[in-house]
């Protein structure tokens, strides 16, 4: 039996994330903020008319994406006809006004586009492309799928995920992983690998026997840094737009004024910079259609003419004595985030413009462009996601 077989077999045993409904919506799945993917992937567009939901399990993520754009046309597919009946199952129970489409499906399919009905304006993909052997030809279908203008959200294993060492640590204990079963000697050794890795991050003893045989001890794992994952999706014509931990690691570096050797890497390219410093165990990514020779939305000389304000920002200016400058402060819910800008006349002016209209007005790069230390404010905004590229 082939890996791929091995891991169809597994989520066909194992129904993933499980049946209750109530508590999974309530805690808003393991999605990113649906906010930030609409303001890095799809900025200047209104919410999305058609959400695909690749690799749905029995559909919390669907559910929840429901919640939050309820006009929204969702379809949601699964290779596992059990979960899918979950699924439905859970809908019907539900009661959603919009109903949600879910369907059995293979993302490997070249006619993925076709079952589907394409024409997506996002497409979500969180925890499935780690299990597939061969996800080039996914990324590829994905596209096919897409309509122009649309966003790919992917989330895949880092290169510290835990699968990386639990299922060969467990397996020296003589547990059986293929064939989990929730009894006291794997809770036993949970408790025990959860004392040594007293991080706060997981805590795998309160997991149950279905998520740790999927999703930690399943037959096959892509657990690639970040450099791995932006490859690939190169070469099948993505560009990266957005990183969810970038905000978060570009701020440690901008707290200790560390930031400088990074300058003046694309978004893309400084994600795998942090990421090679310190791997992250998942990676949460947004992805757009790239054009020839814009792979990556590099900060290049002529970059700055596309950026947009993101809104997931406030701005609020505070005048500084006895000077002509002001101070922007912005913050941001999403990543509990405070930036505090020391900014000239002239930048306060066309700031307040890109806040209200979304673009900078006219004449705003004598005010941005002309020196270096203008220049490293916009391209940290657009690593931290105040600003973002359009094409």
């Amino acid at each position: 039996m082939t890996a791929a077989e091995q891991t169809k077999r597994s989520y066909e045993q194992r129904p993933y994330p499980g049946p209750d409904l109530a508590r999974l919506v309530g805690k808003g799945g393991s999605l990113p903020s649906l906010k930030w993917m609409q303001a890095i992937g799809r900025p200047d567009q209104p919410e999305p008319d058609r959400v695909l939901v690749a690799g749905c399990g029995t559909g919390v993520e669907a559910f929840v994406i429901r919640r939050r754009w309820p006009k929204a046309e969702i379809v949601a597919v699964d290779f596992s006809p059990r979960s899918i009946a979950v699924a439905r199952r859970l809908q019907r129970s539900a009661g959603a006004v919009r109903p949600i489409t879910f369907l059995v499906a293979d993302l490997t399919d070249p006619e993925l586009a076709e079952h589907t009905g394409g024409r997506f304006d996002l497409i979500t993909c969180h925890g499935v492309l780690s299990y597939i052997p061969e996800p080039r030809p996914v990324l590829t279908h994905f596209a096919a799928c897409l309509r122009p203008g649309g966003a790919l959200y992917l989330g895949v294993n880092g290169q510290s995920h835990p699968a990386t060492r639990l299922r060969p640590w467990l397996e020296r204990f003589g547990l059986d992983v293929v064939e989990m079963k929730d009894e006291r000697r794997l809770r036993e050794l949970l408790g025990l690998w959860d004392c040594l890795h007293d991080d706060g991050v997981r805590d795998f003893a309160s997991m149950s026997a279905s998520y740790l045989a999927s999703d930690v001890c399943g037959p096959h794992f892509n657990n690639w840094p970040m450099d791995r994952w932006r490859s690939e999706a190169n070469r099948c014509g993505w560009e990266v737009a957005g990183v969810w931990l970038l905000p978060l690691a570009l701020r440690l570096t901008i707290e200790r004024g560390n930031h400088l050797p990074l300058f003046p890497a694309g978004v893309g390219e400084l994600a795998e910079r942090l990421d090679q410093a310190r791997p992250a165990g998942f990676h949460k990514m947004l992805l757009r259609r790239a054009k020839p020779g814009g792979l990556d939305l590099e900060f290049g000389r002529n970059s700055e003419r596309r950026l947009r304000w993101t809104g997931l920002y406030s701005v609020r200016f505070v005048k500084r004595r006895g000077s002509g400058r002001s101070t922007a402060v912005l913050r941001c819910p999403i990543f509990n985030l405070r930036l505090d800008w020391p900014l000239t006349s002239g930048q306060v002016g066309t700031l307040r413009t890109l806040v209200d209209f979304g673009v900078f007005p006219t004449g705003w790069q004598s005010h941005w462009v002309r020196s270096e230390a203008s220049r490293r404010i916009l391209w940290l905004w657009a690593g931290l996601g105040v600003v973002t590229f359009l094409e």
